[in-house]
């Protein structure tokens, strides 16, 4: 009887250890379920988080509504957390203006989220900072709706 507990115990110890180790791609099982309830999705890119519904800027600005700061350490800390310290941040924004300025403005925006981040200890050559402008709109630029939707940042991992 005793050999036999030992066996289902060993079984037990092993299942368990194989659990711990168990991952999706490079990233363990505990750091996707966090990720999963952050509200990041996969991508094409990597694991990524659209920030349009929380961290909305203003018209022709590239600074941080204060009401989402605190929102963006939250995330930061989570990350830092779970060992997640690799970080593309890409900005973006709605159709109007020129090219140029929409590029400038992107990078300036996704600046205003890196600065955070550095904020919250992340070493900066492990961020990653992009400009897409409007090229890539969340939802067609029809509406001042969906403008100020467009008007975002996107955080994805870099495992």
């Amino acid at each position: 009887m005793r050999a036999h507990t030992i066996k289902i115990s060993f079984v037990a110890l092993l299942c368990l250890t194989l659990a711990g180790c168990l991952s999706f791609g490079p990233l363990k099982y505990r750091q996707v379920k966090m990720l999963k309830k952050e509200g990041f999705v996969l991508t094409d890119e990597g694991w990524s988080l659209g920030l349009p519904e929380r961290l909305l800027f203003d018209f022709n600005k590239a600074d941080i509504k204060p009401e989402h700061q605190n929102e963006i350490i939250r995330l930061a800390n989570q990350l830092n957390k779970y060992d997640l310290h690799k970080l593309k941040i890409v900005g973006h924004t709605d159709d109007i203006g020129s090219p140029e300025y929409n590029q400038k403005l992107s990078e300036e925006r996704a600046q205003s989220v890196s600065t955070i981040f550095i904020n919250q200890a992340f070493k900066p050559n492990n961020l990653t900072v992009i400009g897409r402008g409007s090229s890539q709109p969340f939802v067609p630029n029809t509406s001042d709706e969906n403008r100020a939707n467009n008007r975002r940042v996107t955080i994805i991992i870099i495992p």
